[in-house]
């Protein structure tokens, strides 16, 4: 029999549904007692795989109509009566109904209530599922109770067995099961001795199984009443029948595995709850139950209890091919394989321990004294600190900062000591290097950085100091810190700075040279537009009665001619500026516009044209913006050159500008020959240059000026032919986040 169990009578809160959807309805009837094993994990699959495989909201009902113990006219028909009351407004998308007697009972119901909706069952055995009671859109799937290859796998196992004796109860439901398993244990007759233990009172069956010999085995179905009458649920009985004998129990129920059987030819009830959970979702989904073939579950497997098989001595060498072993006990040798392996070698263990320890020893002491010359060897002021910031050890300069000027409050502090309190300190009275400092430590020590490096100048000191920290690799954590005197790189760097400025201001400086003509060229149209407009003037103020909006527009066209000129000086003004770098909110965009009016003049005399291609909304960068028009001029200027040997109609440069994952790029491609792929890098080297006239100097300090404003400059073929000099910047964001 099926040990059917679920929850009561609506399982499981129904996923919450959108205001305008509709959850999908589903009723299940069953027979026998909710809280039975079998029946639990049959609907409680059932739910979940249609909760999972449907993905909208679902509302499942569940009615228990305890046909197993009562079976009476009278019964049924108040049975009927009440459900017609029940649902004569509730209309489901499906019916499942667990048991041919069950499934009798729907049909009526239906004829009345709800015509038309699939009906899905579940049948104990084939021959009654193929003979079920014939209906328009009604499916179902039968249970394959293995009981005759059970039977056999017993033998085999047991293969000194003489006597089968089959065990179930009394009630109408399992008297009318009993005769089918009879039949389908048939064919051992002559091989053992069949003993049919079935519908006997529960004492009777106690008195009869304690007698069983040793070499018979039991074959357990259900026991939902004995014959006197006595009531059970789920495998209340069986626990007190398998107490009363040491035979081996066999089954082909999966919920009595672990329970007390040895095993078999197991129906596992979730594999059965899955099954009409895929068929109940095919009914949702719109598909006719005729379309549906009654068939065998997909829920058979040969299983069994570990212990059990230990329990009569069975070999697992024994178990047919693909048999399941559930509930494994560990041998001997597994829960004490350490403790066996241990005793057997401890001397030897002991031994070789000793000697390890005293090999250790001698390592450890090695390995102390070069930690202590590697330490002590190191350049600067070197500590170790734990994860709170104590200092645990210095190297010898540390032990000597007073006497070697340390700078800081390193002279202050010594191994023991807090390294971080003593910065803080140094940073509470006023020392904002020393603040820095402490972030930086403790940055490293909490683990946010593996490490970081900070340069600072003591209270203003022309003294630098660069402090780098570094997080050990080991499991109490800490770092090492070390502080280097970089007052003389600092110097050096400041001089590099003020040279790379001198050496562009007079790169623009010859640059404008260069430019020269042209920008002669610019200044003489407005100028010459200014005299012509003053002469003009000058006429109609002689007349005797002058046009005084004449000369009004006249001398407009004056105002306007020495603008345009001043615009071209103070563009020329600019890009002569010299001084110190600023760091400033700067625009390529802009910035490549200024050049190219610049050398816009310059262009027409060499026949060549500059397109701009400038993206929209670019974002900012910080720096210098005189630097960054220089790098832009010579990019251009440098590709002017590149076309000047090219057909007069095919001199082009183009300047464009993109956003680039945060930083800002631009490029500047010519149409000229191009040069070897060797001699791009070669661009950038001081001095290396491929005009006959120039220094090479002016690619080389463009990518200084790139370099200084944490960008990059770098040339590269063209698509076109000629070639692509790029820049790329970070953009503002990612400058104030560095």
């Amino acid at each position: 029999m099926l040990l059917f169990a679920t929850f009561a009578i609506a399982f499981g809160a129904p996923a919450p549904a959108l205001a305008d959807e509709v959850p999908a309805q589903v009723l299940v009837f069953q027979s026998d007692d909710p809280t039975a094993p079998a029946m639990s994990s049959i609907t409680g699959e059932l739910r979940e795989s249609v909760r999972v495989g449907w993905g909208g909201p679902v509302t499942f009902k569940l009615e228990f109509l305890d046909l197993s113990w009562f079976d009476t006219p009278d019964y049924a028909r108040e049975l009927r009566r009440f459900y017609r009351a029940k649902y004569s407004s509730y209309h489901p998308g499906v019916i499942v109904a667990l048991r041919l007697d069950v499934l009798r009972v729907v049909l009526d119901l239906r004829r009345e209530l709800w015509s038309g909706v699939p009906v899905l069952f579940l049948s104990e055995d084939r021959s009654a599922a193929l003979a079920a009671p014939a209906a328009p859109d009604v499916t179902g799937i039968w249970l394959d109770y293995a009981w005759l290859r059970t039977a056999e796998g017993a033998l085999r196992l047991l293969p000194d067995t003489r006597e089968v004796a089959l065990v179930m109860g009394a009630s109408p439901w399992e008297r009318a099961r009993h005769d089918g398993i009879a039949r389908d244990l048939g064919p051992l007759t002559g091989r053992v001795a069949l003993l049919d233990l079935a519908s006997l009172p529960l004492a009777e069956l106690d008195r009869r199984l304690a007698a069983l010999p040793e070499n018979a085995i039991v074959l357990f179905d259900t026991f939902y009443m004995d014959g006197a009458g006595n009531r059970f649920v789920g495998l209340q009985a069986f626990e007190r029948i398998r107490a009363q004998t040491q035979r081996p129990f066999f089954s082909v129920h999966g919920v009595g595995l672990g329970k007390g059987i040895v095993g078999g030819e197991i129906v596992d009830y979730g594999r059965v709850g899955r099954d009409l959970g895929g068929i109940t979702l095919r009914l949702l989904g719109g598909a006719s139950a005729a379309s549906i073939p009654i068939r065998a579950a997909d829920a058979n497997a040969l299983a069994f209890d570990a212990r059990e098989l230990a329990l009569f001595r069975i070999p697992e060498e024994r178990l047919p091919p693909g048999a399941e072993v559930h509930f494994r006990v560990p041998s001997f040798w597994d829960l004490y394989r350490r403790w066996a392996v241990g005793a057997a070698v401890a001397v030897t263990l002991q031994t070789t321990l000793i000697a390890a320890l005293v090999i250790e020893r001698r390592r450890r002491g090695r390995a102390q004294a070069m930690s202590d010359a590697v330490l002590a060897s190191m350049v600067g002021f070197v500590a170790v600190v734990d994860r709170t910031g104590v200092m645990l050890r210095t190297n010898r300069t540390w032990a000597r900062a007073p006497r070697e000027g340390a700078p800081g409050p390193l002279d202050r502090v010594a191994e023991g000591e807090s390294y971080v309190g003593a910065f803080q300190r140094a940073a509470a009275a006023g020392d904002a290097g020393a603040g820095r400092v402490v972030e930086l430590v403790e940055g490293v020590l909490a683990g946010r950085d593996v490490e970081g490096t900070v340069e600072y100048r003591h209270d203003g000191a022309e003294r630098w100091t660069e402090v780098r920290a570094r997080r050990l690799s080991w499991k109490d954590g800490g770092a090492v810190i070390s502080h280097f005197d970089v007052t003389g790189r600092k110097r050096a760097e400041r001089q590099a700075r003020e040279s790379l400025s001198a050496l562009s201001h007079l790169n623009r400086v010859a640059a404008m040279g260069e430019l020269a003509s042209s920008i002669a060229h610019e200044i003489n149209q407005p100028l010459s537009a200014v005299l012509t407009s003053a002469q003009a003037a000058e006429i109609l103020l002689r007349r005797a009665a002058p046009d005084v909006a004449e000369v009004g527009a006249a001398l407009e066209e004056i105002v306007a001619g020495a603008r345009r000129a001043g615009q071209v000086i103070r563009r020329m003004r600019v890009l002569l500026k010299k001084g110190e770098a600023q760091r400033e909110r700067c625009d390529l965009n802009e910035a490549a516009q200024e050049v190219a009016r610049l050398v816009g003049n310059d262009a027409l005399l060499r026949g060549a044209t500059i397109a701009l291609e400038l993206a929209p909304d670019l974002p900012a960068v910080r720096g210098d913006a005189v630097q960054l028009q220089q790098v832009v001029l010579n990019l251009i200027s440098n590709a002017l050159d590149a076309v000047s040997g090219r057909p007069y109609g095919d001199r082009r440069v183009i300047v464009r500008t993109a956003r680039a994952d945060g930083r800002v790029a631009l490029a500047v491609e010519d149409s000229g020959e191009g040069g070897a792929m060797d001699d791009l890098e070669r661009f950038f080297e001081p001095f290396f240059t491929t005009k006959s006239e120039g220094l090479g100097l002016g690619l080389c300090i463009s990518r200084s000026i790139a370099d200084a404003h944490g960008g990059r400059l770098w040339a590269e073929r063209a698509p076109a032919g000629g070639v692509a000099a790029r820049l790329e910047l970070p953009g503002e964001a990612a400058q104030e986040e560095r």
